[in-house]
């Protein structure tokens, strides 16, 4: 019994003296890699924020042959969610709880038996490309604080290995993209002019303004001359803000309101280039636009006009959807 009484006693003292040791440790971790790739902002976003491409290039996928995943209701954005399971590395589930489209989402991961953590990821405009940062953040149980200084070597390779397979997908689909110069001819416009948050300008924001502009010109309607326009007089990075007029063509003699300008589109030298796919995916075309006009020392003579020539109304897929972008130059 007395030897007993010892190992007992042996055993608090080590273990006390551990709970001691614990107390002066930090459990709150953050773990997180960086990566330049050539790709917009919002095309990188549109690859994160759908959790059925992360198969495609998530690290524990690629490790592990038993895991199955389960998507929620939703899979891509905001309350996106899935769940998997894994005989290698256990089961959990995780949910989309933040997010700023082309620049930033936040998620809550839940390891079964193992408590939450937060993922982050932020998107950087640079050099034409994006500064990818994949982050993780958490805090260790009491007893297992002195495995913090642990988390980095045991999860910051995985996430090099992601966003190393992130940018190998993203710019292999990189589109060349073609410029040419035309001269354009000033047309009458109707339009409304905004100073806008991007993250005000949903799915939606377009056509409702269309929609006013159309309602307003009614009969007139028939005089339309070229397809609904963005004329983007400010684009701040910065601040994530733009001056912009959205506008229909027209040679109505109408004399329009207090929401509702007249003025004329810009006539004379612009650069021009198509984009095919989606309205937050025209970034490639706009840094290349910049980076030619860089290249061969042109300066902006007017607001950069994009021309939605598909009507998304009529065309469902994004893919198929056509803008013709437009710089002027002196």
């Amino acid at each position: 019994m007395k030897v007993l009484k010892i190992i007992l006693i042996a055993l608090a003292v080590i273990l006390g003296g551990f709970a001691i040791w614990m107390a002066t440790l930090d459990g709150k971790y953050d773990v997180s890699r960086t990566i330049f790739i050539d790709t917009t902002p919002e095309a990188a976003y549109t690859e994160i924020s759908d959790f059925k491409t992360w198969p495609n290039w998530g690290p524990w996928f690629a490790k592990d042959s038993t895991m199955t995943v389960e998507y929620g209701e939703t899979s891509q954005g905001l309350g996106a969610t899935y769940k998997w399971t894994s005989e290698n590395q256990g089961n959990g589930d995780m949910e989309i709880l933040e997010t700023v489209p082309g620049r930033s989402m936040k998620t809550q991961i839940n390891f079964d038996g193992m408590g939450s953590s937060n993922g982050y990821w932020t998107l950087e405009p640079k050099d034409g490309g994006t500064q990818v940062t994949w982050g993780f953040t958490g805090e260790l149980p009491f007893f297992f604080r002195f495995w913090v200084d642990g988390m980095d070597a045991g999860i910051g390779p995985d996430f090099e290995n992601g966003l190393n397979n992130l940018k190998e997908i993203l710019e292999a689909r990189k589109p060349v993209v073609e410029i040419t110069e035309v001269m354009l001819e000033p047309l009458k416009i109707y339009y409304i002019h905004h100073n806008i948050a991007w993250s005000d300008m949903g799915s939606d924001f377009m056509e409702k303004n269309i929609d006013k502009i159309k309602a307003y010109l009614g009969d007139d309607i028939h005089s339309v001359t070229l397809a609904p326009m963005g004329l983007y007089h400010v684009w701040d990075e910065v601040n994530q803000t733009t001056e912009m007029d959205i506008a229909i063509p027209c040679a109505s003699e109408k004399e329009g309101n207090a929401e509702i300008l007249v003025g004329t589109s810009y006539g004379g030298k612009a650069l021009k280039t198509v984009h095919k796919g989606a309205y937050s995916e025209t970034g490639n075309a706009h840094y290349a636009m910049e980076d030619y006009m860089t290249t061969n020392q042109l300066e902006m003579n007017g607001p950069a006009m994009e021309v939605y020539i598909t009507n998304p109304m009529e065309v469902t897929d994004t893919a198929q959807w056509i803008t013709e972008i437009y710089y002027p130059i002196k």
